[in-house]
C-alpha cells in the first residue's frame, strides 16, 4: 500500500492469531465512552500490541505510552477468548471517517473477524447510566434485548455511526453499543456500563470493578488534563492516560 494513495492504512508488527474473533471499536466520542472502556479492556485484560491505523488526514502527534512513541490509533488482540480490539487517543477527523470505516471492514473481513462492536456514548440528560443498542440487521434485535434498549429513532454520528453503515453494507455483522451520559464531559461510569453490557452479549468476562472504584478520580483527572491542554499548548508533557497513569 502507498500511503500516499490510500487515505488510510492497517500497519501491523504482529499478526492475530484469534480464530474468528470478535472486533470491539472504541474511539472518543460523546463523553469518552469508547475511548474510556477500550483502553481500559487493553489494561484489565493484559491485552497484545498488534499495530496501528495510519492516515494522512489524522493530526502530526506521537503519542507517548511509558516514554515510548506509539501510533494514536492502535490495535490489540486477547486470542485467549478470540477478541481484536481497535482503539485511539484521538478524534477522526469527517474527511478521514468514511475511508477509515473502509479500512476496518477490509481488514476485519481478510482476518475472518465473526462480529464487529462498537462503544459510543449518548447524552440524554438522566443519571441512570443506561445502555441503548443498535443492530445491523433485525435478525439481531433478540441479541441486545434485556441487555440494552433498543435506539428505536435517532442518528449514530462519527466514526462509530460510519463503521455501522460499512458493517450493513458489506453484510458483516455488527451491534453498537452507547453508553448513557450527561454530557460531553468524560464518565468513566457510562463507559463501564457499557462493558457490563458487552459482557452480557459477548461473554467476555472484563471486571469493571477497578473503573468504578476509580470513576471520581478519573474524571478529576481528565478535566484537569483537559484544562492543561488549553492553557499550556500542545508542547506540554502530558501523563499517559490518568486511569493508568
Amino acid at each position: 500500500m502507498d500511503m500516499y494513495h490510500d487515505p488510510v492504512q492497517v500497519i501491523l508488527e504482529n499478526e492475530p492469531s484469534s480464530q474468528n474473533p470478535l472486533l470491539v471499536e472504541g474511539f472518543p466520542g460523546i463523553g469518552l465512552v469508547g475511548n474510556i472502556a477500550s483502553q481500559y479492556m487493553v489494561h484489565e485484560l493484559n491485552m497484545t500490541y498488534l499495530g496501528a491505523m495510519t492516515s494522512r488526514f489524522f493530526p502530526p502527534l506521537a503519542v507517548l505510552l511509558g516514554g515510548v512513541v506509539n501510533m494514536p490509533v492502535r490495535i490489540y488482540e486477547k486470542p485467549e477468548i478470540n477478541l481484536i480490539l481497535l482503539t485511539s487517543d484521538i478524534p477522526i477527523h469527517p474527511l478521514a471517517t468514511y475511508d477509515m470505516s473502509k479500512e476496518i471492514v477490509r481488514w476485519a473481513s481478510s482476518i475472518k473477524v465473526r462480529e464487529i462492536a462498537c462503544l459510543a456514548g449518548i447524552t440524554l440528560m438522566t443519571e441512570q447510566r443506561r445502555v441503548f443498542g443498535a443492530v445491523t440487521s433485525p435478525e439481531m434485535l433478540d441479541r441486545i434485548k434485556g441487555v440494552a434498549e433498543i435506539f428505536e429513532l435517532g442518528t449514530i454520528s462519527g466514526i462509530s455511526g460510519s463503521l455501522m453503515n460499512e458493517c450493513r453494507i458489506k453484510g458483516l455483522s455488527a451491534i453498537c453499543l452507547l453508553g448513557e451520559t450527561l454530557s460531553d464531559d468524560p464518565d468513566p461510569r457510562s463507559a463501564a456500563a457499557a462493558i457490563d453490557a458487552l459482557n452480557k452479549i459477548y461473554g467476555l468476562g472484563v471486571s469493571t470493578e477497578k473503573l468504578l472504584d476509580r470513576a471520581s478520580e478519573i474524571e478529576l483527572q481528565m478535566h484537569q488534563l483537559a484544562e492543561q491542554v488549553k492553557t499550556q499548548g500542545e508542547e506540554t508533557p502530558q501523563k499517559e492516560f490518568p486511569m493508568y497513569g
